[in-house]
């Protein structure tokens, strides 16, 4: 997969070295140094940012398939950017008045009737307006085939100057009300940076070529536009849907209890998102050139490394849960079976491969568009029916069926549409090896020591997993980076 395979490798580091980071301060750190309720504030702002982007860039993202026509160095691709911030900053305008007119609409529900909320309500304006243009300038960068440096600002970069924030307030040398603004920075330093980055390679063009969008490609941008509003909104619905539906019923404090364990399954789709960056580039290219071989080899290719790699990262947490737990202050321990609903969540819909990038970039983007909205009934619905049941945990079981159902209509479209079928005997093997890697780790010892714990159960589903899979030989991808590894090093 050439490019693909070196930038995910790539993009994956980075993001794991903010899953460090990120373990330090939101497990271990974050729960010890502010209140559960702080926590929830904090969840509760970050989902309402990312939906209002998501809706203020009106859809433009979803233009992306149409990149490849726009593709011209020369002619500054023929101001893609400078459209793309210009369509954003006109949603952005239109999300200021509507936030000022629903405020109290907003403050007023159940969800948000803490006063905490309501005293941080503005930090939703600057937030939403870096959180756009940040996904406007990281889109960019992934159709000029960089796909890592938005992901390393955000997984990595972000939570440093985060970590820093934090450890001011757990030595209680910083309040909690000096601690939010440094929080706002952290969020939006990325933004600059990437922004600064793209200057210093002379990408930052920002005036838009209106003379090279004739009529056909204008109303083909204003169509996919619409219809990427919802599909594009509907992911960000769905990952925070349940946030606002469990702060609605419980208060910020358990938001905050399900905001810690909502963590553990964002760890879990780091591999995948490295990969979609890139493959969202690779494919629509190859839709254009008609390349359909090529596709059905990066379908096939990513249902097996996403499974692979979400597993191995999901059973590591699960073998863990007893410690991780115990780290957590007593009052986060009603997360545990959150932990593991949506980190199978997430282990299915990586398994899908990209199912959705496929769909997204091809002529029946719209039949994508119909699933995204089936896909936020069954969503609601789920959450309407587990929550009252099965709390915070419910909400976790209701975005595992959601997956489930939402990517197994995924699979089924494309069997039809395009007879494309990535599915192989190597998949039920990599479950039973996964299932036996656990079996190993969790039949160890467990020591009074967390650190220690954490060694040898992560160790053990290492070894057992990782030889497994490759002496199996159950990926070409991962055996010939390995393989590629120690020959280089022989060579010295």
């Amino acid at each position: 997969m050439g490019i693909i395979q070196q930038q995910t490798i790539k993009g994956s580091f980075y993001s794991y070295l903010g899953i460090a980071i990120g373990f330090i301060t939101f497990v271990y750190l974050q729960p010890k140094a502010l209140l559960s309720e702080q926590v929830g504030l904090i969840g509760l702002l970050s989902s309402f940012s990312q939906l209002f982007a998501q809706f203020a860039i009106l859809g433009f993202n979803g233009t992306a398939r149409y990149f490849p026509f726009f593709r011209n160095g020369e002619k500054n691709n023929h101001g893609y950017l400078g459209l793309a911030c210009l369509v954003s900053f006109i949603g952005f305008l239109v999300f200021i008045v509507l936030s000022i007119f629903l405020k109290d609409d907003i403050i007023s529900q159940d969800a948000q009737k803490s006063s905490l909320f309501e005293q941080y309500y503005w930090y939703l304006i600057p937030l939403t307006f870096f959180t756009l243009f940040f996904n406007v300038f990281d889109l960019y960068s992934r159709m000029l085939y960089d796909t890592t440096s938005g992901r390393i600002l955000r997984e990595f970069v972000k939570r440093i100057f985060i970590l820093v924030a934090i450890l001011l307030v757990f030595f209680n040398t910083m309040p909690f009300e000096l601690f939010m603004p440094l929080w706002l920075l952290a969020n939006i330093l990325p933004t600059v940076q990437l922004a600064l980055r793209l200057y210093k390679k002379n990408q930052l063009k920002l005036k838009p070529d209106f003379h090279f969008i004739n009529g056909d490609l204008k109303q083909k941008l204003i169509n996919i536009s619409l219809f990427a509003i919802l599909t594009g909104s509907a992911p960000i619905i769905i990952d925070n849907i349940d946030k606002f539906m469990i702060n609605d019923r419980f208060g910020l404090s358990i938001t905050g209890v399900y905001t810690i364990a909502f963590y553990f399954g964002t760890i879990i789709t780091l591999p995948a998102r490295s990969l979609y960056s890139i493959a969202y580039t690779i494919i629509a290219e190859s839709w254009k050139s008609k390349d359909l071989d090529n596709i059905i080899s990066i379908y096939k290719k990513s249902c097996i490394n996403q499974l692979i790699a979400s597993l191995f990262i999901f059973l590591g947490v699960w073998a863990n849960i007893d410690t991780i737990m115990g780290i957590l202050p007593g009052e986060y321990s009603s997360g545990r079976y959150v932990i593991f609903f949506i980190g199978l969540a997430h282990v299915i819909d990586s398994a899908a491969g990209v199912n959705g990038v496929i769909l997204a970039t091809s002529k029946y983007f719209k039949y994508d568009s119909l699933f995204h909205l089936g896909l936020i009934g069954v969503t609601i619905a789920a959450n309407l029916i587990f929550i009252p049941r099965f709390g915070i945990t419910g909400a976790a079981i209701a975005t595992a069926i959601t997956y489930f159902v939402f990517n197994t209509f995924r699979y089924i479209f494309i069997l039809i549409a395009f007879n494309m079928q990535p599915f192989s005997y190597k998949t039920p093997v990599i479950i039973l090896v996964g299932l036996v890697a656990y079996f190993c780790a969790s039949s160890l010892p467990d020591f009074s020591n967390y650190l220690l714990n954490i060694i040898t159960h992560s160790l053990a589903i290492g070894i057992v997993f990782g030889l497994s899979i490759y002496f199996f030989n159950l990926s070409e991808d991962i055996n010939s980076t390995i393989k590629g590894f120690f020959i280089k090093r022989l060579k010295r």
